[in-house]
């Protein structure tokens, strides 16, 4: 996936599921995300992060904290509400 792929989905679903490759264990992981850091819960949040060209700074709700992630180790993103709608209907 590219950055700006994966820039268009979180902004296209708000919040987000985003699958990902670790890079040191290699094992998947998962975070729930935003890039809306206009919310007052997100704003009392710091951050020493910085965005390169081969990462996405992200609030990430899960961590409670600002995560850069590399859009090439992206397996998926899904819209949280779609995550939640499966909950509501017991999947």
């Amino acid at each position: 996936m590219t950055k700006d792929e994966l820039i268009s989905a979180v902004r296209d679903y708000g919040d987000a599921t985003i699958t990902y490759r670790s890079l040191e264990s290699k094992k998947l992981k998962y975070n729930v995300c935003t890039l809306d850091f206009s919310n007052d819960y997100i704003k009392t949040k710091s951050n020493r992060a910085k965005e390169t060209d081969d990462t996405v700074l992200l609030f990430c709700w899960d961590a409670d904290s600002f995560r850069l992630i590399r859009p090439s180790s992206v397996t998926s993103v899904v819209p949280l509400s779609a995550s939640l709608k499966g909950r509501a209907n017991g999947k």
